[in-house]
């Protein structure tokens, strides 16, 4: 028996080995073709086509303008500080612009007339506090419109 169990593990041991040996190269990949073809001297000169091409078309006179306008605008506001450099000023700012839109006394006694409405109405009973209340409610409609 155990003769058998090594004579089974060396078989299979052997053709795993066996299959794993050297086999025909496989067919190139997409991925490698493309790799293929753009180390070629075609490739470079093709490259270069296309570099002329899209350099032709932003060379134009008044494009060049537009971005020399462009950079020379980014260099001088380069170096100017920051309106609001600091959190503290930030907060500042949006405190003051706040206040400024509440301070009218009118704008500030309808506010306050709000929050005393909204508070005043927050205890009040709901007219129809459960769905079957509502269900009824609509039911009663119902049948009221269709006796009519």
């Amino acid at each position: 028996m155990n003769k058998l169990l090594i004579a089974l593990i060396a078989g299979t041991f052997a053709a795993t080995v066996g299959a794993q040996g050297t086999a025909p190269a496989t067919a190139p990949t997409t991925t490698q073709k493309v790799e293929e073809a753009m180390k070629g001297p075609a490739a470079k000169e093709k490259q270069k086509t296309v570099e002329a091409a899209t350099k032709g078309s932003t060379e134009t006179a008044e494009r060049q303008k537009q971005e020399a306008a462009g950079v020379a605008a980014a260099k001088a506001t380069k170096d100017t500080p920051k309106a609001l450099p600091t959190k503290q000023d930030k907060a500042k700012t949006v405190d003051a612009a706040t206040k400024m839109g509440t301070d009218s006394g009118g704008t500030m006694a309808r506010e306050q007339k709000g929050v005393a409405d909204a508070k005043a109405m927050k205890n009040d009973p709901k007219a129809l506090p459960t769905t079957k209340d509502k269900a009824k409610a609509v039911d009663e409609v119902t049948k009221a419109k269709a006796t009519q």
